[in-house]
């Protein structure tokens, strides 16, 4: 899945709004956390709920999305 647009956040959780590379379907309003292990690893093995695919699977190099605040900061 790719990531559309992030929003709404508070902290770390926020929201986002994702892409599926293989079908075009689209998730809206998907709970996310700000930091990199959610989108280097989570969102890139996330299945599509209309064809069952990943990223990983489809062998698409995720996009950098950037955190608002750095691994070390407690917020």
């Amino acid at each position: 899945m790719k990531v559309l647009k992030k929003y709404d956040q508070h902290r770390r959780d926020c929201s986002c709004d994702l892409k599926c590379e293989d079908c075009g379907y689209e998730e809206t309003d998907k709970y996310a956390y700000d930091d990199r292990n959610f989108w280097d690893n989570v969102i890139p093995n996330r299945k599509c709920k209309k064809c069952g695919m990943s990223s990983n699977e489809l062998g698409i190099k995720a996009d950098v999305v950037p955190t608002r605040y750095a691994d070390y900061e407690v917020v």
